[in-house]
């Protein structure tokens, strides 16, 4: 049995405003198409600073695909799909004035069981990836009153085109972080409700939001809605004005009431407002150690990163630098930079291991690809063989399979790099004079 019977992935890819953390986010929600068939709709946010981008004839581009694994948790089926997708911004400032992320929805179907849905993130020009993922039932449509998964919105308004986000003639833009506040003090929401009765009689609706412990702060209700006719499914929207909540975390909570049927769904939500303080703390990004490293970038970013970045002024500079770092933190959600964290390591592991009288480490063959592919999973070095300088191999499983060769050619102590089995680094043309003929070689990209 397959487990799903149709995936729809849009190609549009907007740009909003939107309040809220600079994360990657996504969101789950559910609407029945019949007793066994369910529409999960993903929508998910990613904030410009998470991408690196290069300057394209006078635009700020940054490449980035998108792959998606849905797993069948009862059967181990799979699902799994790669979007491609480009991010234009018009410039860092704008961009981080206005908050931009880049926004997309795409839907499958499925039937009842058990998934888990995966998405990595993958920044084209650095190679960062960013990787999340939830696990969620699909059951089948009860024979009672049942009210769909609500999904939240910066805005829904009416809508006749087909366009990625209209869906029952409304547009409804999705906010998958559930973050509202600051510039977004309206909260829109979207439902639907299956199994109404089969009669003329409006059925009622109360919206009640509750805070963080439980309490009820808001309710508002009982709507009457009118039944359509010759269907048992009804559909609805709102609005709540969130201008007076506080910084917090609160739960939306729908009852329907049809006759003496009763059915209730919620979802959670964050107010996040500034906090404007009359004595502005200045806290420093970086840590003493990190100022001594962090512009060091060299051999982990890309040549167009590197032109963009010698262009700029000195206050450019450290604006460019702190998107550079930010782009590069592997776990957003703890006060460390991991990203940074590791090339400092590396750095300074390069500098104890491989400097010389005459050379600090990260400036050697060795330092360099140490820093830029980290530690190999196999380090062969041979020193004596008679008709050879000391060489050593290096060999990396990741990145497709690389293989690097060193050797002291010099007699110094400073192994050079005379092979490489991936373009990206240079080989010497008379490499093989260095070492055996029986030294094996492996050919990457």
């Amino acid at each position: 049995m397959k487990i799903f019977v149709k995936i729809l992935f849009f190609q549009l890819f907007i740009f909003l405003t939107l309040s809220g953390e600079a994360i990657f986010t996504f969101d789950i929600s559910r609407f029945y198409w019949s007793n066994q068939i369910t529409e999960v709709e993903v929508n998910y946010a990613i904030p410009y600073d998470l991408l690196s981008y290069s300057n394209e004839e006078g635009k700020l581009t940054a490449p980035f695909k998108v792959d998606v694994k849905f797993e069948n948790l009862d059967t181990g089926e799979l699902l799994y799909d790669t979007l491609k997708r480009i991010s234009v911004i018009p410039s860092y400032e704008e961009a981080e004035e206005r908050n931009l992320i880049a926004l997309e929805q795409f839907k499958v179907f499925f039937k009842p069981s058990r998934y888990k849905l995966t998405i990595n993130v993958v920044d084209i020009n650095t190679g960062t990836k960013i990787t999340k993922n939830e696990i969620f039932n699909i059951d089948s449509l009860p024979d009672v009153l049942t009210v769909s998964d609500i999904e939240l919105a910066t805005l829904i308004e009416e809508d006749t085109t087909e366009e990625q986000f209209t869906k029952n003639g409304l547009k409804v833009i999705p906010n998958p972080s559930r973050i509202f506040g600051q510039i977004r003090d309206k909260l829109y929401f979207y439902f639907e409700v299956y199994n109404l009765k089969k009669d003329k009689i409006p059925y009622e609706i109360n919206y009640i939001i509750l805070d963080n412990e439980g309490n009820e702060i808001n309710r508002i209700g009982p709507k009457k809605k009118s039944k359509t006719v010759n269907t048992t499914v009804g559909i609805d929207v709102g609005a709540l004005n969130l201008i007076a909540f506080k910084t917090g975390f609160y739960t939306l909570n729908i009852e329907v009431i049809d006759g003496g049927d009763y059915a209730t769904q919620h979802r959670d939500f964050q107010v996040q407002r500034e906090v404007v303080t009359t004595v502005k703390e200045e806290i420093p990004l970086f840590t003493e150690e990190e100022m001594k490293y962090y512009a060091q970038i060299e051999y982990i970013a890309s040549n167009k990163e590197i032109s963009e970045y010698k262009a700029l002024n000195d206050t450019g500079k450290v604006g460019w630098l702190k998107r550079f770092w930010k782009k590069r933190d592997t776990n957003p959600f703890t006060p460390e930079n991991e990203g940074l964290a590791e090339f400092i390591k590396r750095m300074k592991y390069v500098e104890d291991k491989y400097s010389t009288p005459f050379k600090q480490g990260y400036f050697t063959d060795r330092g360099r690809m140490y820093i830029t592919y980290g530690e190999p999973d196999v380090i062969e070095t041979r020193q004596f063989e008679l008709e050879y300088k000391p060489y050593q191999i290096w060999e990396y499983y990741s990145f497709g399979g690389y293989r690097f060769i060193f050797s002291d050619l010099g007699g110094d102590g400073e192994y050079i790099l005379i092979f490489s089995s991936t373009s990206r680094e240079p080989t010497l043309p008379n490499w093989k004079k260095y070492v055996p003929a029986d030294v094996p070689v492996m050919h990457g990209e």
